[in-house]
């Protein structure tokens, strides 16, 4: 059991023989001696159908039990991802829209996804926070440029653009936040 107001977005809790995933949460203070309420919204996690709800602060929720197990990406087939186990070497293959729509951009060759599963049942995927990624192309770097805390655009090798700072060039790899598609350092190699 969890408080409404220790929800977090990307939790799933199950409801109502349903399982759902939060997508946004938000908390309002209330006035004077009333209570404040917190706003969810989200997606049942088999339907794909999004909801929105008021609740007070302690109306408590079922967290769904979830087992987490690491798998590989191999490629890509229409919008099914083939993913396999590192171990046994079993293949699966999982709807794309079960990555988030930000997180798949950043899919690579043997990039590592951990599948959440309730009773057997892929509910959830997700990269690692941070991901190491090639540059593809970057617009060139202006003399003194360097001393400035500027940043220009350039776009990765599976096609994302971002800013990055200006000594970044193509065929540098760099780390990005999976979560925002932000840059966060050059990669050591």
């Amino acid at each position: 059991m969890v408080q409404a107001n220790e929800l977090r977005v990307g939790q799933i809790i199950e409801r109502d023989g349903s399982l759902l995933q939060l997508t946004k949460v938000s908390y309002t203070q209330g006035q004077a001696r009333a209570a404040g309420n917190v706003q969810v919204e989200w997606r049942n996690v088999r339907t794909g159908q999004k909801q929105s709800l008021r609740l007070s602060p302690s109306d408590k929720l079922d967290r769904a039990v979830l087992s987490e197990e690491e798998h590989v990406f191999l490629f890509q087939a229409g919008d099914e991802l083939v993913l396999m186990h590192p171990k046994t070497y079993d293949q699966v293959e999982v709807r794309a829209e079960v990555l988030g729509e930000v997180q798949r951009k950043f899919l690579t060759d043997n990039c590592e996804v951990k599948l959440l599963m309730h009773e057997g049942e892929i509910v959830s995927a997700e990269l690692a926070d941070e991901v190491e990624i090639e540059i593809a192309s970057a617009a060139p770097s202006l003399k003194g440029e360097s001393v400035s805390n500027q940043y220009k655009p350039a776009e990765t090798t599976t096609g994302v653009s971002l800013k990055v700072p200006s000594f970044i060039d193509a065929g540098d790899v760099v780390v990005v936040n999976t979560k925002t598609g932000e840059f966060v350092r050059r990669a050591k190699r």
